[in-house]
């Protein structure tokens, strides 16, 4: 009997499957590891874990769902946690290799930074720089200085650091935005509307609207924007509400000293019991316990 195939499980390629804390950030280069293996990097699955694959010379391919697709430098990969992929390189292969923690897209340092529906949406994305104006380059320079950075400290998730992450994830968001404007198709209207929900749920969080009312401001019907939700992001729109309002909580307990019962009121929840129950589900600590863990003291 033969033995069962299985894909595999990695944190980062080769070194198991654990889970990886919420604020991992690793940077290498692509022949760094590929090489090791013969620059062929079998079907994987990273769980906990978004890649950002950045060609910037010789060339590659990607191979995903049975096929194969080229890779011509300049060209930015974006490679969501719970993707199956592989990667063919070769010796002349220059890039960098950048894995983030999926939970750290909701960390507050970043600042308003609105990226999920691009790094843990459900399909692997990638978006040639020819046309980027610049924006390559930029890039390019960002993951450099990051790994000068992360090898001068390891392990080490600085102000700076972060910032030079938010810069890449704003950079990738920019090219995804691109991407659904210039190119017409089934996939792409999903993202432009999922796009438009996540700015309408930006400016109304704090009301207590349903999907259907969201998907009437927007156009559409609920089971439309919930499927689209669902393909681009791999979240149900009223998960994607509750992600932002506790992220939103989170911000509130660690910046400001407003009570516990303000952040719920301010956040439109039916009552601080409420709130509480659902932060704690959610985040796995109580409201009052994440506060001390995180509160940023002038």
């Amino acid at each position: 009997m033969n033995a069962r195939r299985e894909i595999k499980r990695f944190g980062l390629y080769g070194e198991g499957s654990s889970a990886s804390s919420p604020e991992f950030v690793h940077i290498e280069t692509i022949s760094a590891r590929s090489r090791l293996h013969n620059w062929s990097i079998s079907p994987h699955v990273h769980p906990n874990i978004f890649q950002l694959v950045y060609l910037y010379g010789g060339a590659g391919v990607l191979a995903l769902d049975g096929a194969e697709i080229d890779l011509e430098p300049p060209v930015l990969v974006v490679v969501p946690c719970g993707c199956v992929h592989a990667f063919r390189f070769g010796p002349t292969t220059r890039g960098w290799v950048l894995s983030v923690a999926d939970a750290l897209v909701y960390d507050g340092r970043l600042g308003p930074i609105d990226v999920a529906s691009t790094v843990q949406g459900s399909e692997v994305m990638q978006f040639p720089l020819e046309e980027a104006n610049g924006a390559g380059s930029l890039l390019a320079s960002a993951l450099s200085e990051l790994a000068v950075r992360q090898e001068a400290a390891p392990g080490v998730l600085s102000n700076s650091v972060v910032a030079i992450v938010g810069l890449v994830l704003s950079l990738s968001e920019e090219f995804a935005q691109e991407r659904a404007a210039s190119l017409e198709g089934g996939i792409d209207r999903r993202i432009s509307l999922v796009r438009r929900f996540t700015r309408l749920l930006e400016a109304q969080m704090r009301q207590q609207w349903s999907v259907d009312r969201y998907a009437k401001e927007l156009g559409t019907t609920g089971p439309t924007l919930t499927r689209a939700c669902r393909e681009v992001s791999g979240r149900a729109p009223a998960q994607m509400v509750l992600d932002r309002r506790l992220r939103e909580a989170k911000r509130a307990l660690s910046y400001t000293d407003a009570s516990v019962s303000m952040i719920s009121d301010d956040l439109g929840f039916s009552d601080p019991a409420y709130f509480a129950r659902v932060f704690k589900q959610k985040i796995g600590v109580t409201a009052s316990a994440y506060r001390r863990q995180r509160f940023w003291s002038a």
